[in-house]
């Protein structure tokens, strides 16, 4: 659902609004993954969901059901991509090994993007 790879088509230019902190330690994560390749983090479409506005937000899954996107929903998606695909994203992110303190970077950057 979330970070995808650079494999995936699309810009990484552009990671998002200035962020300070952990959420900068994110960013730089969020770069150097590939994750901006697949996830747009302005709203626009893209090989995989866009972060912009997720945390909070409801979350129409594969299957119909809908969960709402909080920092538990997030961090499964960093750590176990598969577990709950986004609803019309056919491309599988690959699961990345991170640190807990790498997710919780990632975590924190995915939530300034509100």
């Amino acid at each position: 659902m979330l970070l995808g790879t650079a494999a995936c088509s699309g810009s990484d230019e552009s990671s998002g609004p200035p962020v300070t902190g952990v959420a900068a330690e994110g960013q730089q994560l969020f770069r150097s993954n590939g994750c901006a390749a697949c996830h747009s983090v302005d709203g626009s479409d893209g090989v995989g969901p866009t972060l912009q506005g997720l945390l909070g937000s409801q979350v129409e899954l594969d299957g119909g059901t809908t969960v709402t996107a909080d920092e538990a929903y997030v961090r499964e998606s960093i750590v176990n991509p598969s577990a709950q695909r986004v609803a019309g994203y056919s491309a599988q992110m690959p699961a990345r090994e991170l640190s807990p303190s790498e997710v919780d970077a990632l975590v924190a950057y995915i939530s300034a993007l509100r």
